[in-house]
C-alpha cells in the first residue's frame, strides 16, 4: 500500500512539474512588423473562452506596441465561418482597425498557421512577428517556428486562474506534439512553400 500511495505520489510530482514547464516559457510583449494570432476551433461559430483570451491579449499588445499588420489565422476546423473571420469580428468590434488586419483562412493546424503565415509575411516584406496563442501552446509554437526558421517571439497571458483552466490542454499537448512532427516533415519536404490547409 505503502508502495502505491508512494508511485501517486511520483506521477502527481511529475506532471505538476511538468505543467509547470509547460506554462513556464519564455514571453516577450514588444515591437515586430507582424502581430499573428492562432486560432482555436469555434463550434457555432462562437468564441472559445481560450480563443477569446488569445484576442484580448491581442487588443492589449496592440494598445502597447508597434506592429505594421495583424495577421488572425485559422480556417473553418469546427465552424462555417473561418476562425480568422471569426477573430476579425471580435478585434473590429472591440476596436482594432479593420484596416490592419490580414486574414490567414486556409490552415487547420498549428504548423499550417505558421507556414501560412510565414508565406503572407514575406509576401509584405514582413521579417519579425509576435505570436499570441494560449501559454500551453507556446513551447510547441516555439518548436515549430524554429523549425521553418522563422524569427518569431510569443506572448500569453499567465492569469493564474485562467492557467488553471488549461490544465487538459497542456496535457493533450504532448499528443499534438507527435501530431506536428509528421507535417513538419512534409513542410521539410516542399521544394517550395505554399499554402497549406483546406480550399
Amino acid at each position: 500500500m505503502l508502495i502505491l500511495v508512494w508511485a501517486v505520489m511520483a506521477a502527481a510530482g511529475l506532471y505538476l512539474a511538468y505543467f509547470i514547464w509547460m506554462h513556464s516559457s519564455r514571453m516577450s510583449g514588444r515591437d515586430a512588423d507582424a502581430l499573428i494570432v492562432l486560432g482555436f476551433k469555434c463550434e457555432g461559430d462562437s468564441l472559445h473562452p481560450l480563443l477569446k483570451d488569445r484576442l484580448d491579449t491581442a487588443l492589449y499588445l496592440f494598445e502597447k506596441h508597434s506592429y505594421h499588420t495583424v495577421i488572425l489565422s485559422g480556417g473553418a476546423v469546427a465552424s462555417v465561418l473561418s476562425e480568422a473571420e471569426i477573430m476579425k469580428r471580435y478585434l473590429a468590434r472591440n476596436g482594432m482597425p479593420e484596416s490592419r488586419i490580414r486574414l490567414e483562412t486556409l490552415s487547420r493546424n498549428t504548423v499550417q498557421n505558421m507556414v501560412n503565415c510565414g508565406i503572407m509575411m514575406a509576401e509584405e516584406g514582413l521579417s519579425t512577428c509576435l505570436v499570441v496563442s494560449n501559454s500551453f501552446h507556446i513551447r510547441r509554437m516555439k518548436y515549430i517556428t524554429d523549425s521553418l526558421g522563422m524569427k518569431a517571439m510569443f506572448y500569453a497571458s499567465r492569469r493564474p486562474l485562467f492557467v488553471l483552466y488549461q490544465w487538459g490542454m497542456t496535457w493533450q499537448e504532448i499528443k499534438a506534439f507527435r501530431l506536428t512532427l509528421p507535417w513538419l516533415k512534409k513542410v521539410a519536404q516542399m521544394e517550395k512553400r505554399e499554402m497549406m490547409g483546406k480550399r
